[in-house]
């Protein structure tokens, strides 16, 4: 499992949907947050928001996305095979 970390909202999301696979995990951290705001096509894979960077940007949730914790972000780091930073 990759663990991708999307921090650029401006970024086109469609060359980074086309690198994920079922089992990886996408995750929406720091500004990428604003990107809750695009609409998104169909995810391949599971998909995470920072509930820290939501609250401190005044933003809520979609139901696509699933919001989580600082500690929650650490295990599932140390647990991938691979942590990216796109399109770093």
């Amino acid at each position: 499992m990759k663990l991708v970390h999307w921090i650029y909202p401006e970024l086109p999301a469609q060359a980074l949907l086309s690198q994920l696979a079922p089992q990886d995990l996408l995750l929406l951290r720091q500004d990428g947050c604003y990107s809750l705001l695009l609409d998104w096509p169909q995810l391949p894979c599971r998909s995470l928001v920072l509930a820290t960077d939501l609250k401190a940007r005044g933003l809520n949730v979609k139901a696509a996305w699933q919001s989580i914790e600082d500690s929650v972000w650490v295990e599932l780091a140390a647990q991938a095979s691979q942590v990216v930073l796109w399109p770093k």
